[in-house]
């Protein structure tokens, strides 16, 4: 569901000629960037009152078009984005998705079953993250062969979640299938992703570690609305 597909993917061949000319992504950075983008979408999280969820919407819309804009000015000036105001910006990207997911987690957060799926949804998410991950930095496969189809997949889990806002009668049975479907989904992008920041441009950075962070959350998404349907809440649809 990121935007920045477009500018920072590349086919894996590009990657690899362009290795030589171009100073690589260090995987160290990117988990680092990543780290901090994980506390500030924690803060946003449980911080930051519910009422502030639409502005946080339209914020995070508006970064997402913003931040390949400075990202690309920084690079043209010389200077290293993931050091400067994209990397700012990306923070505050993830602070705004945490104020996003804030009514849920904080209603979660306000009661000891709640608190208990809540927790137990975060660490599936984390151990399938981190999995996924190393899976695609330590493969030797071609995982870009598989992009295509998972750009489709993704066209088809956004339409059926939009349809599901207009006709949740009709998709509400369905609710564990989109969820197990779209936790697969984002688990695969995940490993595609990890694969092309090895091979990323360190000017890409913020970009690469972007689409991994976003791939986190949607994945913590619907598992996270996997447990709710198990537990009986009927899912995020309906809170």
């Amino acid at each position: 569901m990121s935007p920045f597909e477009n500018s920072s993917r590349y086919s894996q061949n590009s990657y690899v000629i362009d290795l030589k000319k171009v100073k690589t992504v260090s995987l160290s950075q990117v988990m680092g960037l990543l780290s901090f983008m994980f506390l500030a979408m924690a803060a946003g999280a449980f911080l930051v009152p519910p009422q502030y969820f639409m502005p946080a919407v339209i914020l995070e819309f508006a970064l997402l078009l913003i931040i390949p804009i400075i990202n690309r000015q920084a690079v043209v000036r010389g200077n290293d984005p993931a050091a400067g105001l994209t990397a700012g910006l990306s923070l505050l990207f993830a602070a705004c998705a945490g104020v996003v997911l804030g009514p849920i987690v904080q209603s979660l957060a306000a009661t000891t079953d709640g608190l208990a799926v809540l927790g137990e949804a975060a660490l599936v998410t984390f151990i399938v993250f981190a999995a996924f991950g190393a899976y695609g930095v330590m493969t030797k496969r071609n995982l870009n062969i598989m992009a295509k189809a998972l750009f489709v997949g993704l066209l088809i889990l956004l339409g059926i979640t939009i349809l599901s806002m207009f006709f949740s009668t009709f998709f509400s049975p369905f609710g564990l299938l989109i969820g197990i479907g779209g936790a697969i989904l984002f688990s695969l992008m995940t490993a595609l992703d990890f694969q092309r920041a090895k091979y990323s441009s360190a000017d890409n950075a913020v970009l690469v570690t972007l689409s991994i962070f976003l791939d986190f959350v949607n994945l913590f998404t619907f598992i996270l609305n996997i447990f709710l349907i198990f537990g009986g809440g009927g899912g995020m649809r309906k809170r």
